[in-house]
């Protein structure tokens, strides 16, 4: 549940406990004020009907005396009186106000007090007369409870409404910036270091606003440290490379050469002498070739950058027209962009390729690979897919050629990715980095090598 909806929902419950308890106490008090009206109405009632008693003997005429006192009761809100005679017939009775008007008869059972009526005998000078009933009606006075009650309760639910619609208008006003930092959060979360949120709000959302941007700001600072780090250590790692691959050049090559020179003068002089010498050179001679084929291809892993002047695309080209001629059985395709897209940007991607290229031929059979490498909106994006079957256990992460790959490229601020291709069953390696600012405008695509695509 959203705070906005746990802040409604408590305040509903607020304001439905106060509607409760405001009603309990406004039910208690008008109880409580209908039986006092109801009982000082009685007692009134009462001492009337005493005096009465009391003047009657010396009145001259009793009937009139008991006529004025009977209406003197018309009209009366609360009160109504009965004049009863020897037989037990009401011979007279006032007429009460009835200005209740639509009472519901479960509040009047509900505030009703003890409404029984009260008897009081006359003297024996009102004969025929002798006894004087008081009834209490108690429907006026509820009815006065019933509207207070309404206009209370009514009032209790106009404030209660209008709290909640300021309180909600305020609380939503004060929240609505975090719309804002969650959206700038998950975009720092995907590495979108350059995300701001404008401060706005309360001081709270303001100070949390401008906390969040200053945490993007350190942490694009970092990720520019780490990625000029990682580079560094890339550089000094290639570096290391080509140290190996020049002595390997300059030591072990002429050396495999001399090798190769001295088996063929040996397998010369000994041509006429013995054939079991000249086997011998020539076994020797066919070692060294393939020494120097397997020199020169070390040499071309610890190396590969691409040729000055060559570019990305032609390098790729004459990767594939080399693996093309060492695997007859496959069918290779490219669709590359022509394009200066800076050194740096052009090995790695380069590499990714070939890494790309030698992980399908290494660890699967397939028939058709191919590579593509496009430009996107900020970004150059290469794969390469193959048909050899798919990945021996899906989600897995590649060997650790992958693994260093994906780690070079995630250094330059791209991505790299490794997924099942259902159809044909496959494995489709795609990744992209950053273009640099200063990389020339990327020609049309064009299609070489050709074949279909994987």
């Amino acid at each position: 549940m959203s705070l906005k909806a746990r802040l409604a929902a408590t305040l509903s419950a607020a304001f439905v406990a106060i509607l409760i308890i405001g009603g309990l106490l406004t039910y208690d008090q008008a109880t409580k004020n209908v039986a006092a009206e109801l009982s000082a109405a009685r007692s009134v009632a009462a001492n009337r009907v005493a005096q009465l008693v009391a003047k009657l003997p010396a009145s001259r005429d009793t009937a009139a005396e008991l006529s004025s006192f009977v209406r003197a009761f018309n009209g009366d809100r609360h009160v109504q009186v009965l004049l009863i005679d020897s037989t037990g017939a009401v011979r007279d009775f006032s007429t009460p106000a009835k200005d209740y008007g639509a009472l519901p008869d479960w509040f009047v059972r509900l505030l009703a007090p003890d409404t029984s009526t009260t008897v009081m005998p006359l003297s024996g000078a009102a004969l025929p007369m002798t006894a004087v009933a008081v009834s209490i009606d108690p429907r006026n006075e509820i009815a006065t409870s019933w509207t207070d009650l309404g206009l209370g309760l009514g009032s209790l639910v106009l404030f209660v409404l209008l709290a909640f619609a300021a309180i909600w208008v305020v609380a939503d006003r004060a929240l609505r910036p975090l719309g804002a930092i969650q959206a700038a959060f998950a975009r720092i979360g995907t590495g979108d270091y350059a995300s701001r949120v404008a401060p706005s709000g309360p001081p709270e959302m303001r100070v949390l606003a401008t906390r969040c941007n200053e945490m993007a700001a350190r942490l694009a600072e970092i990720s520019a440290r780490n990625r000029r780090l990682s580079e560094q250590l890339l550089r000094l790692q290639d570096e290391e490379r080509a140290e190996l691959a020049r002595d390997l050049h300059d030591d072990i090559g002429p050396l495999l050469f001399a090798i190769d020179v001295d088996a063929s003068a040996i397998a010369r002089l000994a041509r006429s002498a013995d054939d079991k010498v000249t086997g011998r050179a020539e076994a020797i001679k066919t070692a060294a070739h393939r020494a120097r084929q397997e020199v020169r291809r070390i040499l071309s892993d610890l190396r590969p950058g691409l040729t000055p002047g060559l570019g990305l695309k032609a390098a790729i080209e004459e990767l594939i027209a080399e693996l093309s001629r060492r695997h007859g059985d496959v069918a290779f395709s490219a669709e590359l962009a022509e394009g200066d897209w800076g050194g740096p940007l052009e090995v790695l991607v380069h590499r990714a390729v070939r890494e790309g290229l030698n992980n399908a031929l290494r660890h699967s059979a397939p028939t058709r690979v191919a590579v593509r490498v496009a430009p996107g909106e900020n970004h150059l994006a290469f794969s390469v897919v193959d048909d050899g079957g798919g990945l021996a256990e899906p989600g897995t992460e590649g060997g650790f050629g992958l693994l260093g790959m994906r780690e070079r490229v995630e250094a330059a601020g791209g991505e790299l990715t490794m997924s099942q291709v259902p159809f044909p069953p496959g494995v489709r390696l795609e990744g992209r980095v950053p273009l640099p600012r200063d990389s020339a405008p990327p020609g049309a695509v064009v299609s070489g090598m050709g074949g279909d695509a994987a």
